[in-house]
């Protein structure tokens, strides 16, 4: 009977040790799945970041946005090995495209330029940068930065009625304003360390303050617990943000007090779990001390402590503890890159239970942008030296890339989001930043204190845990990283726009060499040809058909081509104006940019002063005016055999060489696609095949053979003489197709069985950015230089530890101008600095 009782106890122990086993080796397969599959976000899935420097900040109506994009890995920072697409859109208040670019990037990234319109409306315009590849992510984080634009007019009053306008709607409203903060109830936001407040451990509360637009508020309050006696003292700073900390008692409410002109609000604080984790990050610069403690029994033993840098593993360590609830550790930094790191504490189940944000900055990281010229102060028209230098730390120099321009200093705003700015922080935290560079003034008293309490009240925005525990095929990309130009879209059944048909797809190029590709479809009737490189626009014509090819109305489809920019929307919950303060601020340079819009319009060559005059002509009727712009787009004018392809309804469905057949002398054997023609008569040089032209240029007969007729306007049959004018070639006669272009006859293409046609935009060409040498005396020189950019350049190269030496000329305008200077180096490592010197008249 003993002997079976130590057998079953002997039974119950080992049943007992295989169960924990089993469950300790499900969690550690749990806890390896989430950082194996953290290893493939971070090595084959990485984000990408676009971040864009424009020369300046303020715009008017008429000016250029020159422009730098920069694309690089969202995790390294260094140049992206996946997309060479890069998409910029300005923006209106009401989300309208104003204008739309797509640019080809070499290296880190690729520069551009927008015309604003003259008449474009006066408002805050968004500009904004992103890759297709970015728009897989559920919450894409895409670069925008609001631009201010001013619509001018041409009276040199504009500037100063509109200040001095605004000045007293100030007055008259700033009483209203003051009344009406005062009647508000500040929102008042509470986020405990880690995540949540546990009873019985000393916890962190941070607390943002705010008005109901927003804004930080700097409040003093005071922390109670449910009978009235005071726990904790606790202040907000700038963009009301504060803290505060206190030992959580059992079966306790706690509220936050707040007092405003005499007036008592009081807040209720967050209730603290009964069991639970508490998660403390302490950044003291060189190091890391972090602290985990938890009033479970035992519920550290097993748990996960993860820490990454932008989904690079940083630190871990699965924890085991003797019976003890705490477990710390202070972490070096040397090592690490700059930005934020994210460290979160699992529980042995698997469970994200406690999260916290700390920055890094570590004093390895530092690097020196030395910018210098040669003077301080230059006179009118004067040569201006620029020297770039970069290197680390140590002094040792780095090589990268960089962008440079030279503007009025009232031309930039005081603080704004800058690359370095917007790689270390905001591009992390969703753009949710409204002044982010603050944080990264050097001077700034209580900067790391307050970057810290940002992320103590902020939290990670690039993914969720749960997306890497769940275990899965992933699925296919909606959006594969673009290395150029894709021409893309699906064949459906010809009446049912969803039903998706598996066909053979042909895309011809119709450029001056005739490009054709086949390519199958998959079962979704996708199909992708590329990627392709050409600037400009392209003319083509997809044809797609079933496989096997039959001739039956069931089998007949239509092709969908893919837009050739996303559609993304953007939700703007309030209107975007103009700040009355930017405008004070921008005083200076709207002076300047209405100056120059009058310098300019004077000397215009298109500006000529005309003495009154009486002109007489006949007016042409619509008829003499269509041959006229037909016969300007051929170069032999008018022809003898012209024929219009809305002429008669069987013409706007059949293929091109079917048409023909209508002209005296021409015969067109076989049946569509397999058709030839012969030119016969005695005018013809002979009977061998014609010369095909489309849009005025050679195209084999193979590409018109598959041509249908709903994009073409008209085609010109030229004979004998007519034909002469192309020489030999045309012994056989000429076949001159001539397409539908915008505004022809007003009319828009149908949808015809088993083709279409697109124009596909190619890459935008970047205009160059003028630069006058003031060394040489040309006619031009006369004109007065209000220019308020002096200078731009997008592509500077840093390399091989010699400084770049850049030059430009000053203008005719007085005062301080700013050198800004940003870029990246080849390790990935952000680089923003400012530089001033003054242009002063008759300056030694």
């Amino acid at each position: 009977m003993r002997d079976f009782g130590k057998r079953s106890i002997f039974l119950s122990l080992v049943i007992l040790l295989s169960f924990i086993f089993q469950v300790s080796a499900q969690e550690n397969k749990m806890f390896q799945n989430l950082l194996g599959n953290l290893a493939v976000y971070t090595n084959n899935n990485s984000p990408e970041k676009v971040y864009v420097q424009t020369d300046k900040d303020f715009y008017t109506n008429g000016e250029t946005i020159w422009f730098k994009t920069y694309l690089l890995n969202g995790i390294t920072h260094k140049a992206s090995n996946k997309s060479q697409v890069v998409y910029v859109e300005l923006i209106d208040s009401k989300d309208n495209i104003i204008a739309q670019q797509k640019l080809y990037t070499e290296s880190a990234g690729a520069s551009g330029d927008i015309i604003l319109p003259i008449d474009i409306k006066e408002g805050t315009y968004v500009l904004r940068a992103y890759t297709k590849y970015m728009l897989n992510d559920k919450e894409p984080v895409l670069f925008q930065k609001e631009i201010p634009i001013w619509a001018q007019r041409s009276i040199s009053n504009y500037v100063s009625d509109k200040v001095s306008n605004e000045k007293k709607e100030d007055k008259q409203v700033s009483k209203k304003e003051i009344t009406t903060s005062r009647a508000t109830k500040p929102i008042v936001q509470f986020f405990p360390e880690g995540g949540n407040l546990v009873t019985g451990i000393e916890s962190v509360l941070g607390v943002k303050i705010t008005d109901v637009e927003g804004n930080g508020l700097a409040l003093e309050g005071k922390i109670f617990d449910q009978d009235g006696v005071l726990v904790s003292l606790f202040r907000s700073y700038e963009f009301g943000l504060g803290r505060t900390s206190f030992k959580v008692e059992p079966n306790t409410d706690y509220y936050l007090q707040i007092q405003i002109d005499g007036e008592i609000t009081k807040y209720p604080i967050p209730e603290p779990l009964l069991k639970g984790y508490a998660l403390r990050v302490m950044n003291l610069g060189e190091y890391i001390k972090i602290h985990v403690s938890t009033n479970i029994a035992s519920g550290l033993q097993g748990a996960l402590l993860v820490g990454h840098l932008r989904g690079d593993l940083i630190f871990k360590q699965f924890l085991r503890s003797k019976g003890e609830n705490f477990f710390s550790l202070k972490l070096f930094t040397s090592k690490m890159r700059d930005g934020i790191a994210h460290f979160t504490l699992f529980a042995p189940n698997g469970a994200p239970v406690s999260e916290r944000l700390t920055f890094i900055e570590s004093p390895e990281n530092t690097l020196k942008l030395s910018v210098k010229t040669d003077k301080s102060n230059y006179d009118f028209r004067k040569k201006v030296n620029v020297d770039l230098a970069l290197v680390d730390d140590r002094g040792r120099p780095l090589d990268g890339d960089f962008s440079m321009s030279v503007v009025t200093q009232k031309g930039l705003q005081k603080d704004t989001d800058n690359l370095k700015s917007w790689l270390l922080l905001n591009s992390d935290l969703g753009g949710t930043i409204a002044d982010p560079n603050f944080f990264f003034q050097e001077n700034l008293k209580g900067r790391k204190s307050l970057l810290d309490l940002l992320m103590l009240t902020h939290g990670w925005r690039r993914f969720t845990w749960q997306s890497f525990m769940n275990i899965g095929v992933r699925k296919e990309l909606a959006f594969p990283p673009e290395k150029g130009i894709m021409i893309s879209g699906n064949t459906t059944a010809f009446n049912n726009r969803y039903q998706p048909k598996k066909t053979l797809a042909t895309l011809t190029i119709m450029a001056k060499k005739i490009n054709q590709e086949k390519k199958p479809t998959n079962a979704r009737g996708r199909f992708s040809f590329g990627p392709f490189f050409f600037q400009d626009r392209i003319a083509t014509i997809i044809n797609a058909h079933r496989i096997p090819e039959t001739k039956k109305s069931k089998d007949q489809v239509s092709i969908y081509l893919d837009p050739p920019f996303p559609s993304i929307k953007v939700k703007n919950l309030k209107k975007r104006q103009i700040n009355k303060a930017t405008t004070t601020y921008a005083k200076s340079y709207l002076r300047k940019a209405q100056h120059k819009k009058m310098i300019d319009f004077e000397y215009s060559p298109k500006t000529i002063k005309l003495k009154e005059v009486v002109v007489k002509s006949k007016i042409k009727t619509r008829q003499e005016l269509i041959n006229k712009e037909l016969n300007s787009r051929t170069l032999y004018g008018q022809a003898q055999n012209r024929l219009f392809t809305d002429s008669s309804p069987w013409m706007q469905t059949g293929s091109v060489l079917d048409i023909v057949r209508l002209v005296p002398g021409v015969k067109v054997y076989g049946v569509y696609p397999n058709q030839s023609v012969e030119i016969r008569g005695q005018v013809s040089f002979g009977n061998g095949p014609p010369l095909y032209l489309l849009d005025g240029m050679p195209v084999p007969e193979s590409a018109v053979r598959t041509m249908r007729t709903f994009n073409i306007l008209f085609v010109d049959v030229l004979k004998g003489a007519d034909a002469a004018i192309y020489g030999m070639r045309s012994a056989g006669g000429v076949i001159a197709i001539y397409t539908k272009k915008g505004g022809d006859l007003n009319q828009n293409p149908k949808r015809f069985p088993g083709v279409t046609n697109a124009t596909i935009p190619g890459f935008y060409k970047t205009r160059e950015f003028y630069k006058p040498n003031y060394a040489m005396t040309i006619a031009d020189h006369r004109k007065p230089d209000y220019r308020t950019t002096l200078h731009w350049a997008p592509d500077i190269e840093i390399k091989g530890g010699e400084s770049s030496k850049l030059s430009f000329y000053t203008g005719d305008t007085a005062g301080k101008y700013t050198i800004r200077v940003e870029g990246i180096t080849f390790d990935g490592r952000p680089v923003h600095k400012l530089y001033s010197f003054n242009i002063v008249e008759d300056s030694p």
